[in-house]
């Protein structure tokens, strides 16, 4: 008997599965519901820079498919030609190809700046000793001489940026007599080559950012040097040159980047040596376009926002809209099966949550939540469970009714008489009728949801206690540019995709409710 039940329901779904697929619609809102789990389950794949507090670009570019329209066509793309986030293997430093006099170098697996554990593999560890033999290669930099060097080929294919960086992260571990140690970075470009130099002649400038002495030992340093600086560096070649970065990119082909490590030795010392811990090297260039969605105010990738973001709009949806269903549910078929004292509880309890004004109510229960720092961390969780609580009985009190209808009905009087207990009318006729219903309810009521939870966070209700990002809030940072920012184009790229995913999803799930309710509904599949 066991065997041939399962069977049937098997044989039931299988029809259900091709009544939904003859549905147009219901198909159009389950692939675009497809598409956002998809994205929401595989965030850190499809975007991995992070959303919020990690600059990857200029401020305000524009996606970067938006250059094939005119007012964007000489839109310099905004892109990072060489960049190595730490050193894993031998493999990954062969390429930078480290040299010098005395030079021996490793990979330290594991070993990153703290700031950046997790996502940095490790490190480059060179020691390189400076010797009585030691060359001068840098005339900015009287009495110092080069201890090492590494460098990296990369390829620029673009217009020329209107400015750029350079990055990179070390540690020194040890420096013996030696008293100073300065970073150069040489950019060799198909046609000549163009040095960064720091050294004491231009303290005011580079010398500051990227000197290490003694003291530095046994401490990260990020350094970082934009292009700006060169034009009042004092180096002569970028003298009454305006933008330094289109004199070094102003032509494609294979460049180079060359981080020179350069010591001055303590006193009349002539040997000394230095151990240090090479961990990133990047090249930036600035540009106006980046990426598929662009950069807002702050150069953060829109893209990522939107694809994290899904994240919290799907959650607070599906999540408020099983709960409230389930809860219903439970709650209409019990009060519409055993009736009496249970189904006008129910009914008062309908009544007094349908005078709430239910907005002004998220609104400041939502907004005193966020203002308990207990609570601010789970502010999302309580968010949901605000949702179920206040929309529950308005889903109970429909399949209350249907129950109702489907108990009145001739085939369940029949089966009662025949000995059917409570459990059987329940799981044979009751449940069967109801769960059409039910699941158009659950599709129907995650789009109000989704919507919702954009409205409160466009409304900035919530003082989230962590950085989170989510659609609406999107919409409320993008807010005040894209009402008042003609320079920046008005941030079309940054308010419209969030805003146009809110309604999809939104419009998918009424899509699949109606899908839903055409199949348990064979009135409405006739038409």
């Amino acid at each position: 008997m066991a065997a041939g039940q399962g069977k049937a329901l098997f044989e039931d779904f299988k029809r259900l599965i091709r009544l939904y697929f003859k549905s147009k619609i219901g198909v159009i809102g389950l692939i675009i519901i497809v598409f956002y789990v998809i994205m929401a389950l595989f965030s850190p794949i499809l975007a991995p820079n992070p959303p919020l507090d990690a600059k990857v670009g200029a401020l305000y570019d524009v996606p970067a498919w938006a250059t094939v329209f005119p007012q964007y066509r000489n839109t310099p793309i905004d892109q990072t030609p060489l960049a190595t986030l730490g050193f894993s293997s031998q493999q990954d430093a062969t390429p930078w190809a480290p040299s010098g006099e005395g030079l021996k170098w490793s990979v330290s697996p594991g070993v990153s700046p703290p700031a950046s554990a997790g996502t940095v593999p490790g490190s480059l560890l060179v020691n390189a000793s400076l010797t009585p033999n030691s060359t001068v290669n840098d005339v900015y930099l009287p009495g110092g001489a080069v201890l090492f060097s590494i460098s990296h080929p990369f390829t620029f294919n673009g217009v020329p940026p209107p400015s750029f960086q350079l990055y990179a992260v070390v540690k020194p571990l040890e420096m013996q007599n030696i008293s100073t140690i300065y970073l150069n970075f040489i950019i060799h470009t198909p046609k000549a080559n163009y040095s960064l130099s720091s050294s004491p002649l231009f303290s005011a400038t580079l010398g500051s950012v990227v000197e290490i002495l003694p003291s530095g030992v046994n401490q990260w340093d990020a350094v970082s040097i934009p292009s700006g600086l060169l034009a009042t560096s004092g180096i002569p070649v970028y003298s009454n040159v305006g933008n330094p970065s289109t004199l070094i990119f102003n032509q494609t082909g294979t460049y180079s980047l060359e981080m020179q490590v350069l010591g001055v030795p303590t006193g009349n010392a002539e040997t000394g040596s230095v151990s240090m811990y090479v961990s990133e090297l990047k090249v930036h260039l600035d540009g106006g376009a980046f990426g598929l969605l662009g950069t807002d105010n702050l150069g953060n990738d829109v893209w990522s926002q939107l694809v994290w973001g899904s994240r919290i709009s799907m959650m607070v949806g599906i999540a408020a809209g099983l709960g409230s269903v389930l809860i219903g549910a439970v709650a209409g078929i019990a009060a519409g099966y055993v009736g009496g004292l249970f189904s006008d509880v129910l009914g008062r309890v309908t009544d007094f949550v349908l005078v709430l004004p239910f907005l002004p109510l998220l609104i400041v229960v939502t907004a005193i939540l966020a203002s308990n720092p207990f609570l601010i961390s789970t502010v999302y969780f309580w968010i949901i469970l605000i949702f179920i609580i206040l929309s529950w009985p308005f889903i109970a009190i429909l399949i209350r009714a249907q129950t109702v209808s489907v108990k009145e009905r001739q085939f369940v009087e029949a089966s009662r008489a025949v000995g059917g207990g409570t459990g059987h009318v329940l799981r044979r006729h009751i449940l069967p009728n109801v769960m059409g219903l039910v699941y158009s309810q659950v599709a129907l009521n995650v789009s109000g949801f989704i919507l919702l939870d954009a409205a409160l966070d466009f409304l900035n209700v919530a003082s989230h206690g962590r950085p989170v990002i989510s659609w609406g809030i999107m919409l409320s940072n993008a807010l005040p540019f894209a009402t008042g920012d003609p320079q920046a184009s008005y941030v079309w790229w940054w308010f419209l995709p969030p805003g146009i995913s809110i309604a999809l999803l939104s419009l998918a799930f009424v899509l699949v409710g109606f899908a839903l309710d055409s199949i348990f509904n064979p009135r409405l599949r006739a038409r």
